[in-house]
């Protein structure tokens, strides 16, 4: 998950014996059926279930279910009608006019309007509402002009050519005005007051267990992007919550869950020879898991110790050992399908331990002590990566260990500390780290201004995780969001990954894909443009 809440193009699939490359898991046995339970199992409960609130991937995943937005994206980049049938944007880029659907209706009876899109707005910008995510991505916002029952217009402080991406996602997505006056604290919790217009309702939650889905029988205003338009196949969707991968990978295997979320890299071959199983298979989009440097403070305020540490480890090797050749090493901030990925850095860094001593000596941290750690003026080389166990995966921490012995083998003595969520959030806030790691799912290249913008502070919903007050980078990003010209934010963004890492203001780690394990039952299970899974044209035979 995105744990930034530490914590958004094609996707490419790992190419993987009998894994299906597909957006959707297979079709072969026959037309859709209407009826069934489908259960998915993933690996982390969100704790707030308010995408208006919460940064987490997961929320966005589940919510998705319930909320319906504006306009959907599709895997090319291209955006397409969904709530909104059509939309006009001003010569200056600042205005945003959305015609409505006039036949919605939300899942308690209220009609979906231009007031509604409005509400919801209004709602993610307002302070009370603690937005972690949704606010920042709408930053530019001003204010929802309701031009007639289903005609909005929304005004903008600046030109943001990321505004129909950040409209598409769940973080946006519309909730029914009655929903917000009647029961806005209630939606954290997750549950029947969760009220969209959606394929499914959310029925139920068992905190640590599991969230049932019904189906919307209404349901006739599906997105652009889906396969079919009307209600959903499934009766009822379950997703269930388990950590442990042992566990989450038994239950599909025994047929208790239809589909498991985040496979274990290590399983993966296995699992796609097993019968009755096939893996799905897609590459994240977004931001690669990567290891943030503190800027502000040392040792990482001195680019050559930023140099230094990234050239003592050997992502490629780790990578390959850690995920069983899954995943392939990062090069840059952004994944290889993202939009605007730069491919030119690719093989630009190689593992250097050599001249991780070079640089290191050149600091001053010359001596040793008695464990082998370098030390100046008799002051250990020791640096302290933050994270919090119940959003890290079991994967990650091999990672972090990894990373761990390989800058003891330069003399770094690299601690990984493991704080609670409520009180990682505060520590961070204040910038009291040295490394903090994440990645962040999404098809936006704009995603590079969260993580790199001098404005976006973690304080503030931002995701600056190294700290970054680069004036170049932040004059790139602003530029970059400003025009529509795809081809001139492409080189923006390129510039701005070619100073990241000239700089080292962070290490990326690895690409990540999203695996699920798929039973022969479940069919037509979904991706979408930021390789989450979506269950509206998913369907279950009658084995």
């Amino acid at each position: 998950m995105r744990l930034r809440g530490p914590i958004l193009a094609l996707a490419v699939c790992v190419l993987l014996a009998s894994c299906s490359t597909a957006g959707a898991s297979g079709s072969g046995g026959g037309a859709p059926r209407a009826g069934g339970t489908l259960t998915f199992t993933t690996d982390i409960e969100p704790d707030v279930f308010d995408p208006h609130v919460s940064p987490a991937d997961i929320t966005g995943v589940i919510m998705r279910n319930v909320l319906d937005s504006l306009v959907a994206e599709d895997r090319d980049g291209s955006f397409k009608p969904w709530l909104a049938t059509s939309w006009k944007i001003s010569p200056d880029g600042r205005s945003y006019t959305f015609r409505l659907r006039e036949d919605v209706t939300f899942t308690d009876g209220t009609p979906f309007d231009a007031a509604a899109v409005k509400a919801n707005l209004d709602r993610v910008v307002a302070p009370a509402t603690k937005s972690q995510y949704a606010a920042v991505l709408i930053a530019p916002y001003e204010r929802a002009d309701v031009e007639d029952p289903h005609t909005v217009t929304v005004r903008l402080k600046r030109p943001y050519a990321p505004f129909l991406h950040a409209l598409s996602t769940t973080y946006l997505g519309i909730y029914s005005p009655k929903a917000l006056r009647e029961h806005a604290a209630d939606l954290a919790a997750g549950g029947p007051r969760n009220v969209g217009s959606g394929p499914f309702l959310l029925a139920s939650r068992v905190k640590g267990q599991q969230a049932v889905f019904t189906r919307n029988p209404a349901y006739n205003w599906a997105p652009g992007t889906a396969r079919h338009r009307g209600p959903a196949y499934l009766d009822k969707l379950v997703i269930g919550f388990l950590p442990e991968n042992a566990t989450r990978v038994g239950a599909v295997g025994s047929g208790q869950s239809d589909v498991a979320d985040f496979l274990p890299a290590g399983q993966v071959r296995s699992l796609t020879a097993r019968p009755g199983l096939r893996v799905l298979s897609q590459e994240s989009p977004g931001l690669v898991y990567s290891y943030y440097l503190n800027t502000e403070r040392p040792p990482f305020d001195r680019r050559e110790a930023r140099l230094a540490v990234r050239a003592a480890i050997d992502t490629a090797l780790i990578t390959k050992a850690v995920f069983a050749g899954q995943y392939r090493p990062a090069w840059s901030p952004l994944s290889p399908s993202t939009p605007a990925y730069d491919a030119t850095l690719e093989n630009t860094w190689p593992y250097r331990p050599g001249e991780a001593d070079r640089l290191l000596d050149g600091l001053g941290w010359t001596g040793r002590d008695a464990d082998g750690y370098r030390t100046k003026d008799g002051k250990r080389f020791a640096i302290t990566l933050l994270y919090v166990p119940a959003y890290t995966k079991a994967e990650r921490r091999t990672y972090d260990t990894a990373v761990q012995d390989a800058l003891r083998k330069v003399g770094v003595q690299l601690t990984l500390k493991p704080l609670d969520a409520a009180t990682y959030t505060p520590v961070r806030n204040r910038g009291e780290y040295d490394i903090i790691a994440y990645a962040w799912g999404g098809s936006e290249p704009d995603l590079l201004r969260a993580v790199f913008h001098s404005g976006s502070r973690l304080a503030d919903g931002g995701a600056n995780g190294a700290r970054v007050h680069d004036s170049e980078v932040d004059a790139w990003l602003d530029q970059a969001a400003t025009t529509t010209d795809r081809a001139a934010r492409a080189d923006l963004y390129a510039k701005v990954q070619r100073k990241v890492v000239a700089e080292a203001y962070s290490v990326p780690a690895f690409v990540a894909s999203r695996q699920l394990a798929v039973r022969e039952r479940a069919r037509d299970v979904g991706f979408d443009a930021s390789a989450w899974p979506l269950f509206h044209d998913a369907w279950v035979t009658g084995r």
